[in-house]
């Protein structure tokens, strides 16, 4: 990683970073994307957590990677709300993927996260790919997803010991990552550069 710097996202960073965003998102999920635009509308918002929002520089000063940091909470059969965040999205440039950024933007935030004593960490991701970093099943600790259901993509990992010994219940996500005004986002999107948007094989949706 020689030459690529690793620091807090700044304000000035920021339509850089929604750049990055939509092109490591364009097409991969559902034609087009719209990660980028949830970032912008989350700018200012109280459930971000900015001191976590890592950048990485590549060697010519551009921006090339970005980590995306939210509070969220486990609600319990019983309605007890636990704290708990989650990052995501997590963007490196198509250029610059393989390189081990995202890597290091996942260690150097949990880090962070940890030294700040946030108690745990849940996500949506590939096992496989997360389970290098700690992260397992969070059905092991019994958190489901919003409506009940348990699948291996939702994950879950402790930065303090027995965090989730006695957190059960469902993962509420912040709403803004899942009620998305698709005329609000077309009018956003107009400020980039034109993209294709394909249906292509893989995708979610």
């Amino acid at each position: 990683m020689d030459g690529y710097t690793f620091r807090l996202e700044r304000p000035d960073d920021y339509a850089a970073v929604e750049a990055v965003t939509r092109e490591a998102f364009w097409n991969v999920y559902k034609p087009g994307c719209d990660e980028h635009y949830i970032l912008h509308t989350m700018r200012g918002d109280p459930a971000v957590i900015e001191e976590l929002n890592y950048v990485c520089e590549a060697p010519n000063g551009e921006i090339c990677g970005h980590i995306f940091y939210t509070r969220t909470k486990v609600v319990s059969e019983d309605q007890i709300v636990y704290p708990v965040i989650s990052f995501g999205p997590i963007s490196v440039h198509p250029a610059c993927q393989r390189l081990g950024i995202g890597s290091n933007l996942i260690r150097i935030s949990l880090d962070k996260a940890k030294e700040m004593q946030f108690s745990g960490v849940l996500i949506t991701g590939n096992p496989q790919y997360y389970h290098r970093f700690g992260f397992r099943q969070a059905a092991d600790y019994g958190i489901v997803a919003d409506d009940g259901s348990s699948f291996s993509e939702l994950m879950a990992v402790e930065l303090m010991e027995h965090t989730f010994a006695s957190v059960h219940g469902r993962i509420w996500f912040c709403q803004q990552f899942s009620q998305i005004d698709p005329d609000a986002l077309s009018r956003f999107d107009e400020q980039f550069p034109p993209k294709a948007r394909m249906k292509l094989q893989g995708q979610l949706s």
